[in-house]
């Protein structure tokens, strides 16, 4: 028994030695040593070279304390960067006991001068997707929290003079951040995220603040942020908190984004909108799942009131943006980005020359395909200087580069313009299209608040359809192909408006003006086919009581040129009447008209068939509804120009519809 008594405490005073060996070795072991063998299983595991070019100490107790020199992680072979990070100094303290469990407990953590690099190529391809190995996978599970308890439990932490830089060329973006942390009152702690550098070309900032990593991890509490950031003259700031940092869950955000032009946010937030004047817009940010919401939402966009909702959808193929849009208070020069023009009413969209007036706005298909959407604005109330507008429904569509505002309507002179357009940039050279009709709009509306009110009026309908390509809006309207069709119905125009131009255009066409009383007349017809960018008349016509108005040319939408000939046709002898042709050339935006005294086209009543002058509106585009009161003037008049013999004499054939006496004008009769 004594024997097995002394085996028994030999063992035991054995195991102490061992232990007191083992506790002996290291103390006394040098980590410095062990370097190279940390280093190389560390490269083993992320599949690039990790190296430890300082000091390696530990020292063993509760806690355990490191102290770790010169730590590079390699860059992606492609970069300029040798490192993709790199720190001077860390030192951290770690409780043994709770890494049995499985968690990590650090009372104190200290990192001077982290320097971070995360990069793109000009493939897209970036430098934080390590080279797939199964000891990488393991430890990526590992390492990745699935909730914010999962995070490490950081009791202090201090950065100083730490730096990130994030460069992307596919997006033009080139940012350096500094970070560091910094003690509040309470002995409290947040993280603070300086930032600048460039950002699609254009100067970038950023100043971001977040509570403390214990903060971040402690369930109870919404983890809170504010962040600022600016890109050339856009600026957002975002603040409130999360509940759920690493689920992204519970997002309680005010956001606030103003700016100069909306169409710069493209490159931030991948959103296509056309340019406008300067905007403020604040809402409510959430995200649930895939979606990311923006409730709430007011503000304004240069003279318009904005409100509604807007959400993006990231899961599928493409992101896709849907809202629901009101404006009270809209002005249509904020709806000039739109359709090509300048919202600013300054050049902001190029044209090819000086004297031209149709936009040479690239279609920027990168834009289209980028994002799709489906949004609905609504102007309840549409304000504008140069014509009287009502309100305003559209829908935006875009799905994989094809754009269509359909259904778009839009009141104006007491009428309405609706259809459609559409803008296909899914194919390699974009499209356009358009059906637009336009019904019941007044005419004297349009000079409510001039001289000429009361003098000017008859009911305006027409239609519009167009097809064409090109890589501009200008292209697209010189590729053109389709009809374009106007008529004015029981109409009169003010004494005053011809008097105050330079030739008295109609006196000049025959046609005979009564004092300061305005001129009635019974129809104006205007209907042009257009073919490879030249619209050519197929019906000129304004009948009034005594002269029927016939011309006929082209306007060339390639150069904005015109070329138009317009003659006036008595219906019985006026004396002293000339009927001189008058000529409209010169540009769009600066025509010229003028007479040759030489084309004298004086003809009595019958020297010239009304009826054959009225052929052409056999063929015109029916943009007149059958059987409706709509235009019953107009409406008669291509009836009788359809009609069997209408190319006859007059006299031969009962005389026209331009020979009958006209219901007064503005009667709708």
């Amino acid at each position: 028994m004594a024997a097995v008594k002394w085996i028994g405490y030999g063992l035991l005073g054995l195991v102490g030695l061992v232990v007191v060996g083992i506790g002996a070795f290291l103390l006394l072991f040098d980590w410095n040593d062990a370097r190279g063998f940390v280093a190389k299983r560390a490269s083993a595991a992320l599949g690039r070279e990790v190296a430890i070019d300082g000091d390696l100490k530990v020292r063993l107790g509760n806690p355990i304390r490191i102290h770790l020199e010169g730590l590079r992680i390699a860059n992606a072979p492609w970069s300029d960067e040798k490192d993709m990070l790199a720190i001077r100094v860390l030192d951290a303290t770690l409780l043994p006991w709770p890494i049995l469990k499985g968690n990590w407990e650090l009372p104190e953590l200290r990192v001077d001068g982290p320097k971070l690099v995360l990069e793109k190529n000009d493939k897209g391809e970036n430098n934080w997707t390590f080279a797939p190995t199964p000891t990488k996978e393991v430890a990526k599970e590992a390492a990745t929290p699935d909730k914010r308890g999962d995070i490490p439990v950081i009791g202090q932490l201090a950065i100083a003079d730490g730096a990130i830089r994030y460069r992307d060329p596919t997006s033009d973006i080139d940012i350096a951040n500094t970070i560091n942390t910094a003690s509040g009152d309470n002995d409290t702690q947040t993280v603070k995220l300086d930032g600048k550098g460039s950002f699609a070309g254009k100067p970038f900032t950023l100043a971001a603040e977040g509570g403390s990593l214990l903060t971040l991890r402690d369930d109870p509490e919404p983890y809170p942020i504010k962040i600022e950031a600016a890109v050339g003259k856009t600026r957002g700031r975002i603040e409130g908190s999360v509940a759920e940092p690493v689920k992204m869950q519970g997002i309680d955000l005010s956001v606030d984004l103003r700016g100069d032009d909306l169409a710069e946010i493209f490159p931030i937030l991948g959103i296509p909108t056309p340019k406008t004047r300067p905007y403020s817009i604040s809402g409510h940010l959430g995200y649930e799942g895939t979606r990311w919401s923006f409730e709430g939402m007011h503000g304004k966009v240069g003279e318009s009131d904005l409100s509604g909702s807007v959400a993006v959808e990231t899961a599928g193929e493409r992101p896709k943006v849907t809202g629901d849009l009101t404006s009270k208070r809209l002005a249509a020069q904020d709806l000039a980005g739109l359709v090509g023009a300048s919202p600013r009413g300054n050049g902001d969209y190029p044209t090819r020359a000086k004297d031209r007036v149709i936009p040479a706005t690239p279609v920027n298909v990168e834009k289209l395909r980028n994002t799709d959407m489906d949004i609905r604005l609504k102007g309840q109330r549409v304000e504008s200087p140069f014509a009287p507008l009502d309100d305003l429904d559209m829908r935006i569509r875009l799905d994989a580069g094809d754009l269509r505002f359909d259904p778009l309507s839009l009141g104006i002179g007491g009428g309405r313009i609706a259809g459609t357009v559409q803008v296909d940039g899914s194919r390699k050279v974009p499209v356009l299209r358009t059906n637009l009709d336009i019904r019941k709009m007044q005419l004297s509306a349009f000079f409510r608040e001039t001289s000429f009110a009361g003098q000017m009026g008859g009911t305006v309908s027409g239609r519009l359809q167009l097809a064409g390509s090109g890589t501009t809006v200008a292209d697209l309207l010189a590729s053109s192909d389709g009809k374009l069709g106007a008529a004015v119905d029981g109409g009169k125009i003010s004494s005053l408006a011809v008097k105050g131009l330079k030739t008295n255009i109609l006196e000049t066409l025959g046609v005979v003006l009564s004092g300061s009383q305005p001129l009635p007349f019974t129809c104006l017809v205007a209907n042009l086919s257009v073919e490879k960018g030249i619209a050519r008349t197929e019906a000129l016509v304004l009948d009034t009581p005594e002269t029927l108005v016939t011309g006929q040319g082209t306007i060339n939408l390639r150069n904005e040129g015109l070329d138009l000939r317009v003659v006036g046709n008595a219906k019985s002898p006026q004396f002293l009447a000339t009927h001189i042709p008058v000529h409209v050339q010169g540009k769009l935006g600066d025509p010229e008209i003028g007479i040759d005294p030489t084309e004298s086209a004086a003809r009595g009543a019958a020297a010239v068939a009304l009826g054959a002058l009225l052929t052409p509106l056999a063929g015109v585009l029916p943009f007149l509804d059958p059987g409706s009161d709509e235009q019953p003037h107009c409406d008669q008049l291509v009836r009788d120009a359809r009609k069997p013999g209408a190319g006859r004499n007059d006299k031969a054939s009962g005389g026209s519809a331009a020979d009958r006496k006209p219901a007064p004008a503005g009667s709708g009769r």
